[in-house]
C-alpha cells in the first residue's frame, strides 16, 4: 500500500465529515454556506487526482441504479418531476460526493487518528457559537450535530487514555455539556444512540446483563420523569442560572406537556405520511411525494421509505442494513477498531439525525457510512484483512 496517498485519504475522509463545523467560522464571515459547498467540492477533486480518478466498480454500479431510481420516479410520477430531479441535484452534490470519497483506499488507524485529530480542530472552531448567539450562520441545531462528532471521539480517547490523561475528559465533557444544552434533541439521540450501539456490541458484557441493564435504564428514566426531578432541574438551569436556550426550553415543554406539543410540527408531517401509506403500502409514491405535498423532509427515515417506495423498499433497505451490521461485528472481530469506531460514530450521527429530521438521500454521513462498509467488505475480501488494516487499541 501507498502510504503517503493512504494518509492523504485519511484526512480528506475526516476533513469531509468535519467540515460542518469547522468551516462554520468562516461560513459566518460571509453569511452562507458557500463555503462548505466550495470546501466538498475541493477534497472531491483532491480525492480524484490522489487516487489516479479511479473509481470502483461499486460507486459506479450505486450512480447507475440511484440515476435509475430517480428517473423512473421521474417518468411514472410526472407530477414529481421537477421535485425529483431537485432532489437527485442534492442527493449528487451531498450525498454521492460522500460516497465517492468514502470509497477510497485508507489505513483503520489512520483514519481514526485523522478523525481525533479533527474533532480537536471541531471543538476549538466552533466550542464559542453559543457564547456569541450563534452567529449568522449557525444556529443551535447546527450546532448539536456539529458537535457531537467530537463527543464521540473525545469518549473514545477518554477509553483509550483509561483516564491517564485529563485532556481528554475535559474536552469530554464540555463538549457533551455544550451539546446538551445548546444543542438540539436529534443531537442527544445521536449520542443515546452511539452509547446503546457500543452497548449491544461489546463482547465484555453478557447478554443478560445488557439486558438488565436496558430495562434497569428504561425504568429509571421513567421514575425520573415521574418524579418531576427532571423538570424541576431544567427549570433551575432555564430561570435560575439563566442558561435560557432553545434546546432546554424544548425538554421542558416536552417532559410538561407532552412529545407533541413539543415536536415543531412533526405530528402533522407524521399524520400525512401515515395517511399515504394507507392508500399506497407496498409500492409508494415514489421520490419527493412529502416535499412535493407539504414542502418538507419526511422527518423520519422510515416513514420516508414506506411512503416513497412502499414496503418492497423498506425490505430491500433492511437488507442493506443488516449488511452493514454485519460489517461492524466483521470489524470488531478482525480487531479493525479504527473502522470499528469510526462507522459507528458515523452510523450513529446518521441514524441518530434521520430519525426525526432531514431526508435520507440528502444525508452525507448516511451514504460515507454505506460506503465504508461496502469498501471494507471488498477490501477484506481481496487481500485479507490482516494485510489491508491495522487496528487501533
Amino acid at each position: 500500500m501507498d502510504i503517503n496517498r493512504n494518509t492523504i485519504n485519511a484526512y480528506i475522509m475526516a476533513m469531509f465529515v468535519f467540515q460542518f463545523g469547522f468551516l462554520q467560522p468562516v461560513a459566518s464571515m460571509v453569511n452562507s454556506q458557500l463555503p462548505i459547498a466550495g470546501f466538498t467540492l475541493m477534497l472531491l477533486l483532491a480525492v480524484l487526482v490522489n487516487n489516479k480518478f479511479k473509481l470502483k466498480k461499486y460507486v459506479l454500479m450505486t450512480f447507475l441504479i440511484s440515476g435509475l431510481t430517480f428517473l423512473a420516479c421521474s417518468v411514472f410520477m410526472p407530477n414529481l418531476t421537477k421535485t425529483v430531479l431537485q432532489i437527485y441535484g442534492e442527493f449528487l452534490f451531498k450525498s454521492f460526493s460522500a460516497f465517492v470519497i468514502a470509497s477510497i483506499p485508507v489505513d483503520g488507524r489512520e483514519l481514526y487518528d485523522a478523525f481525533l485529530r479533527f474533532s480537536i480542530i471541531n471543538f476549538l472552531a466552533i466550542v464559542l457559537f453559543p457564547f456569541v448567539n450563534f452567529l449568522d450562520s449557525m444556529n443551535y441545531m447546527r450546532f448539536g450535530y456539529a458537535m457531537a462528532p467530537s463527543v464521540i471521539m473525545f469518549f473514545y480517547a477518554c477509553y483509550d487514555s483509561k483516564f491517564k490523561n485529563p485532556i481528554w475528559n475535559i474536552l469530554a465533557v464540555i463538549s457533551l455539556s455544550l451539546t446538551i444544552i445548546y444543542g438540539s434533541r436529534g443531537a442527544i439521540i445521536v449520542l443515546l444512540l452511539f452509547l446503546l450501539t457500543v452497548a449491544i456490541l461489546t463482547q465484555k458484557v453478557a447478554i443478560p446483563t445488557k439486558i438488565f441493564g436496558v430495562f434497569f435504564i428504561g425504568i429509571m428514566a421513567f421514575l425520573l420523569v415521574r418524579s418531576q426531578l427532571i423538570i424541576e432541574l431544567l427549570d433551575y438551569i432555564y430561570y435560575q442560572v439563566g442558561i435560557k436556550s432553545y434546546s432546554l426550553n424544548k425538554f421542558r415543554l416536552m417532559l410538561s406537556n407532552g412529545i407533541v406539543e413539543s415536536s415543531s410540527g412533526r405530528d402533522v408531517i407524521y399524520l400525512t405520511i401515515i395517511d399515504l401509506i394507507k392508500d399506497k403500502p407496498f409500492i409508494g409514491y415514489g421520490i419527493g411525494i412529502i416535499q412535493q405535498i407539504m414542502d418538507k423532509t419526511a422527518h423520519n427515515m422510515f416513514l420516508q421509505i414506506v411512503v416513497e417506495t412502499g414496503i418492497i423498499g423498506l425490505f430491500i433497505w433492511g437488507l442493506i442494513w443488516m449488511f452493514c451490521i454485519k460489517m461492524l461485528i466483521g470489524m470488531k472481530l478482525n480487531n479493525d477498531m479504527g473502522f470499528y469506531r469510526v462507522t459507528i460514530l458515523l452510523l450513529s450521527i446518521a441514524f441518530g439525525r434521520l430519525l426525526i429530521s432531514s431526508d435520507i438521500w440528502l444525508r452525507p454521513e448516511y451514504w460515507f457510512a454505506l460506503s465504508l462498509c461496502i469498501s471494507y467488505s471488498l477490501r477484506s475480501k481481496a487481500c485479507g484483512v490482516n494485510k489491508c488494516y491495522s487496528s487501533t487499541d
